[in-house]
């Protein structure tokens, strides 16, 4: 190998520890605070970076696959085969994760129909005078992805130094999601009207919600076999690059710089469709319309 290859063999080895230290660099002080008002794209993925590197786990990750990259460079002498391990160490749990980014929509949606049904028992029982009252003892007992933003919820309607309409657009806020905006503004009509019928209403979109969970369901289990099919060609295509490895015929031709070259269009191109499946299989959610500034998100 030449000199200037080897430059470049170098410059490639190194260039995934550069990335992960200025992702690191990107951290600030409080990741989880929430901006008002609707971020530019740049600053939505900034704040997704500092998310993905908030904890020790993603930290550990980090260092353990930059020491893989830099094995496999040094067992096959390949800094692309590296880099792109050190790549796939850090993204693949997030790339791979589109089913659990559904999976936690859907216990979102489930916990709101519990919640809004708990709530009409309660006003057809007698078990809660009024709505306001219904949702600060719902409270209580109300645990899971939800749990925080109705306690908040409850809070701010039992101390009264937060207006209905703003406290239910930030429970909107927490929950993130269409439905959740449809829950808090049939919420906020029942507190203004406070009529007899709050319960049957409550129950109704209870119902409607549980339609929801349901038909959304239904299309992640058509998507599940797609996901399984994209890991499947993973493991093949890491299987024969691992072949590839080990028959010094096939891999001649990858210890050139062309061969590298070569290498990272074919890899850069597998990067490019997981991340197209994973955008397919979490979907792009329905577009919000309650939010704290009340205009749509």
């Amino acid at each position: 190998m030449s000199a200037t290859e080897l430059a470049a063999a170098l410059a490639g080895g190194l260039l995934p520890v550069a990335v992960i230290v200025l992702i690191t660099a990107f951290r600030g002080g409080d990741v989880e605070r929430r901006m008002p008002g609707p971020a530019a794209p740049g600053m939505q993925a900034l704040d997704r970076i500092r998310r993905a590197t908030a904890n020790s786990q993603t930290r550990r990750r980090a260092a353990v696959s930059c020491l893989l990259g830099l094995a496999v460079w040094a067992a096959s002498g390949w800094p692309v085969a590296g880099m792109a391990t050190t790549i796939a160490g850090m993204l693949l749990p997030w790339l791979l994760g589109g089913g659990l980014v559904v999976e936690n929509r859907l216990a979102t949606l489930e916990a709101l129909e519990g919640w809004c049904r708990r709530m009409g028992d309660m006003l057809a029982g007698g078990g809660a005078i009024g709505l306001a009252q219904a949702v600060i003892v719902s409270a209580e007992r109300t645990d899971g992805p939800i749990g925080s933003a109705v306690r908040v919820l409850a809070r701010n309607l039992r101390n009264g130094d937060t207006e209905p309409s703003e406290a239910l657009r930030g429970f909107a806020d927490a929950v993130d999601d269409r439905t959740g905006d449809a829950v808090a503004a049939a919420l906020l009509l029942a507190l203004h009207a406070q009529s007899p019928g709050v319960g049957q209403v409550l129950r109704q979109l209870a119902d409607g919600v549980s339609r929801d969970v349901r038909a959304r369901r239904d299309i992640e289990a058509a998507r599940a076999e797609s996901r399984q099919s994209v890991r499947m060609l993973l493991i093949i295509q890491a299987s024969l690059l691992v072949l590839l490895a080990l028959v010094p015929g096939f891999a001649a031709p990858y210890g050139t710089a062309v061969g590298q070259a070569v290498m990272a269009v074919l890899l850069a191109g597998t990067g490019a469709v997981l991340v197209w499946m994973r955008r397919l299989a979490v979907g792009q959610p329905a577009p919000r319309f309650l939010t704290r500034s009340g205009g749509s998100s």
